[in-house]
């Protein structure tokens, strides 16, 4: 988490600190944390990712909705919001009461990492991830290799990991029903894809 942070901050002066700025920022409990810049292979992934995930949906029927990294996501069990690189939620979207802009059931998660933040996205964010009751799956996607992390809940709510690997790979998403390949996530993804 390199970036600078506000500390001792309520919810509402994150809001509104959001409301008059461009730049995204984070609340984690009492911190206010702006949001760096990624790199092209960062974009390029989070693109391909929303897209990759619109089109298997939409092959698949039914009324799950993909969102980009412009939505928030709100915990409120832990008092986090983030901005995932991409979500998806399959119910009708349920909003924060404290935040009409922050989602509060997505089944599935997506984060593209980073070297600044691939600790917190592996250790605290996916911790406090696995409080929203409708989770069933989380993605770390790698932006040096061509290799996805995808950890699930099993009907023992329990959270097992899986590691798909290389161009011809596929990611069996268990909350969706459907599959994406590594080769069409890593498209144009320089130098790997």
């Amino acid at each position: 988490m390199g970036e600078q942070a506000l500390a001792n901050q309520t919810y509402e002066t994150y809001l509104a600190l959001e409301a008059e700025s461009d730049t995204k920022y984070e609340y984690h409990d009492g911190f206010i944390v702006a949001m760096a810049g990624g790199t092209p292979a960062h974009s390029q992934l989070g693109a391909n990712v929303v897209t990759e995930l619109n089109l298997a949906l939409r092959k698949k029927g039914g009324s799950c909705r993909v969102y980009n990294s412009d939505l928030k996501v709100r915990i409120e069990s832990v008092n986090r919001t983030y901005y995932p690189d991409a979500s998806v939620g399959c119910e009708e979207p349920v909003y924060s009461s404290k935040d009409g802009n922050a989602l509060t059931n997505p089944i599935l998660i997506v984060e593209v990492l980073s070297h600044s933040n691939e600790a917190f996205d592996r250790g605290s964010r996916f911790y406090n991830y696995r409080r929203l009751p409708s989770l069933q799956e989380y993605l770390l996607i790698s932006q040096d290799d061509v290799m996805v992390d995808i950890s699930y809940r099993t009907e023992e709510d329990v959270w097992e990991t899986r590691v798909v690997k290389g161009l011809d790979g596929k990611l069996k998403l268990r909350s969706l029903g459907c599959e994406i390949g590594l080769a069409e996530l890593y498209r144009l993804v320089p130098g790997l894809g």
